[in-house]
């Protein structure tokens, strides 16, 4: 039986796509060819994990029907009737159970599955190649493959997040707005070079003082989103050469390679850091 990970072993970026995919096409209401055949594929796999317990649980109602004729001849009509109602209740109770276990749970089986319908990034992509890879290294024992997981799911982690810093910098820092501002501030100081009347030009003078000012604070957005891109661009780098590394590891099945993953693992340990640094730093500029 496959090994079953749960949304604290795999991204919930990529966990619960994986369950809207299954989810949409259990429901019928489907018309993206991908989602269909992901979830063809996704049945055939399950089919194939769970059969045997589907199985037990079908063979378990055996006994209940087979009572039956006994229950009649010794205790009578309404009392079958009420240990046959008993019976169906318990047991599907005991199949939904079972299927609401499972259902928090995915093997990498299922994922590869519907893969091809999942909307993934780079980042997403390369993380989920990197899995794949500590999957097929049977050189690295359970609790290595336990740690790069979560290393990984880490990396990931932060990347989402700087994704959205950098998202939320850019369009504050960049663009049309940066350059109005600038802008501005020159008519002001022009204004206030050209103007004779000396209450005017206080006025002038104290606009554009307040006009730079306020930039200094998009200035200060705009250093965190280049470190914020230079973090994401480090991160798609460490992931690139982790999942090369990973591949050389599962193919080779030598320990010298897995030499190459300790400062990769390293990297991915300072980015989390950094990208810590970085969101408290833009929520410092977000409270000026």
């Amino acid at each position: 039986m496959s090994a079953r990970y749960t949304p604290k072993e795999i991204h919930p970026s990529i966990f619960e796509q994986v369950l809207s995919v299954t989810g949409g096409y259990m429901s019928g209401n489907v018309t993206d060819s991908k989602v269909t055949a992901a979830g063809n594929k996704h049945t055939q796999v399950w089919m194939a994990e769970y059969w045997k317990g589907i199985l037990l649980w079908l063979v378990l109602i055996i006994p209940v029907i087979a009572m039956l004729p006994w229950l009649k001849e010794h205790v009578g009509k309404p009392a079958v009737l009420a240990a046959f109602f008993s019976g169906i209740i318990a047991w599907l109770s005991l199949g939904y159970w079972g299927l609401q276990k499972n259902r928090g749970l995915l093997t990498w089986e299922e994922i590869e599955a519907v893969r091809s319908a999942l909307d993934l990034n780079e980042n997403q992509t390369l993380y989920l190649d990197c899995l794949r890879y500590i999957e097929e290294c049977s050189i690295l024992d359970n609790e290595q493959k336990k740690t790069w997981r979560a290393a990984l799911y880490q990396a990931l982690d932060q990347a989402v997040t700087l994704e959205k810093l950098s998202s939320e910098m850019t369009h504050s820092a960049g663009g049309k707005d940066h350059a109005e501002s600038l802008t501005e501030i020159e008519r002001l100081e022009a204004l206030a070079d050209r103007s004779s009347d000396p209450v005017a030009q206080k006025a002038y003078t104290e606009s554009a003082n307040l006009a730079r000012d306020r930039m200094a604070k998009w200035d200060g957005v705009a250093v965190q989103a280049e470190r914020t891109e230079a973090h994401l661009e480090l991160t798609r780098q460490t992931l690139l050469k982790t999942r090369d590394t990973l591949k050389s590891l599962s193919l080779e099945q030598q320990r010298t390679v897995y030499v190459d993953l300790e400062p990769l693992r390293a990297n991915l340990g300072r980015i989390q850091s950094d990208a810590y640094e970085i969101q408290r730093a833009i929520e410092e500029l977000r409270e000026i």
